[in-house]
């Protein structure tokens, strides 16, 4: 059996091996894109199942609610230690407001005055609706908070109180009043 003749293999080598170490950083940058590409469609890549993305959020995450908000920063504000029962109650400054997506369109006229026209961005649903598209939602404000414990009697449960409901809340410590609960008869 013959072997088969390889030489030609190098002349293509002495020609493109010069063309290869000018550009290696250009190849290294393109191997590597080509592996990131590659690696999209591997098991436990990140990729997510798509019927999660486009899955619609229920009643309870889409919106904000004053009721489930201070319910929970009830429950955080009950764990710290001396505060015993807490009564909460926060204020809003604005509520939530959601930004719609506007098509805006210049019109110039002959007398060389200009006029605008807007138009709500809409998508359709598929059923004969359609949807605003909304380019952001605006979180409430909270204006103030009034909180009721049993240790408010103690500064350092005042401090302790005031502090988490500043942070939570993000509004000046001038704006928490924190009153010791009246006892149960």
């Amino acid at each position: 059996m013959k072997k088969p003749d390889l030489s030609w293999l190098g002349g293509i080598a002495e020609k493109i091996l010069p063309v290869l170490i000018k550009y290696r950083a250009l190849l290294v940058v393109l191997l590597a894109g080509v592996l990131l590409l590659a690696s999209a469609g591997w098991p436990g890549s990140g990729r997510r199942d798509p019927v999660q993305e486009t899955a619609p959020a229920s009643a309870d995450e889409e919106g904000f609610s004053l009721s489930a908000f201070e319910e929970n920063l009830n429950q955080k504000l009950t764990a710290i230690e001396g505060v015993g029962r807490v009564g909460l109650m926060l204020s809003l400054d604005q509520t939530e407001e959601a930004v719609y997506a506007v098509n805006t369109r210049r019109t110039d006229s002959e007398a060389g005055g200009q006029s605008y026209e807007s138009d709500l961005t809409v998508v359709s649903d598929g059923s004969y609706g359609e949807t605003p598209v909304t380019v952001k939602n605006l979180l409430p404000t909270f204006r103030g908070a009034v909180v009721l414990c049993d240790g408010a009697d103690n500064a350092e449960v005042r401090l302790a109180v005031t502090q988490a409901v500043t942070t939570v809340c993000g509004i000046g410590a001038d704006k928490v009043t924190v009153l010791k609960m009246a006892a149960e008869t």
